[in-house]
């Protein structure tokens, strides 16, 4: 797929970019984006750091790399509403991340 909305905001997987609510493009990281790109491929489906760790090709980072978790708390910054208390990426507690939004592919 080459195109993913979700909640308002839509995310270009060809130009890599994501579009806010407000039709506004927002700046992600390289990282930031593919775990972004990861999670929204992976609608309602826990996905522990390793994993997220492997659809990101992070493959040279150690087993117990916490890169996942800032990711997170940045990624959470730009797409949530309050990122203190998510409801786009939400936290399983002993098990990694799940992404809650309903993902509509495009194109």
């Amino acid at each position: 797929m080459s195109a993913y909305e979700f909640e308002g905001w839509s995310l270009d997987v060809l130009v890599r970019s994501l579009t806010g609510k407000d039709g506004k493009p927002v700046n992600l990281s390289s990282g930031e984006f593919n775990l972004l790109r990861a999670l929204v491929e992976h609608p309602n489906r826990v996905l522990s750091r390793d994993q997220l760790l492997d659809l990101t090709h992070s493959i040279d980072a150690p087993a117990f790399d916490r890169s996942v978790d800032v990711q997170i708390a940045r990624l959470r910054k730009k797409v949530e509403i309050d990122p203190q208390n998510p409801s786009l990426i939400k936290t399983v507690r002993n098990a990694g991340y799940i992404f809650t939004a309903k993902v509509n592919p495009v194109g």
